[in-house]
């Protein structure tokens, strides 16, 4: 599948969803090319994003990264209902096109977030977000 058609199947599940934290953020897609030879894993983030050596990159499980999003609480409005069916859709459409889905989280407090996975062809793609944290 290449950047192109990858991007059409996930803008819309993302365009208009706001990832929630402290301040609410946009996501955008992420893609990473000629990356089939690397691992995908917090060193080779970290190179890709222009991060410095021995900048702190933590993961977590997209799920977990995603859990306050689809979690329905029985006040929640219609609205609200429409939102986390987008978000379940976004998660379960990030695992269907990549491999090995996983969230990298950089900086502190206003923390670049990238969720990437593995395409078919090997390069790395998917979504990057602030989340805000203090």
């Amino acid at each position: 599948m290449s950047k192109d058609q990858l991007e059409k199947e996930l803008k819309p599940l993302y365009d208009g969803l706001l990832m929630r934290s402290e301040t609410d953020n946009p996501f955008e897609f992420y893609y990473f090319e000629n990356t089939q030879h690397l691992p995908l894993n917090a060193n080779t983030v970290a190179s890709l994003a222009g991060k410095s050596n021995g900048a702190e990159i933590k993961t977590e499980e997209l799920d977990h990264f995603f859990r306050n999003m689809v979690h329905l609480y029985p006040e929640d409005g219609e609205e609200r209902k429409q939102e986390v069916e987008r978000y379940k859709q976004l998660q379960q459409k990030l695992h269907d096109l990549l491999q090995d889905v996983q969230v990298f989280k950089a900086d502190e407090i206003s923390i670049t977030a990238y969720i990437l996975g593995k395409t078919p062809e090997g390069d790395f793609a998917g979504l990057r977000t602030i989340v805000v944290e203090t």
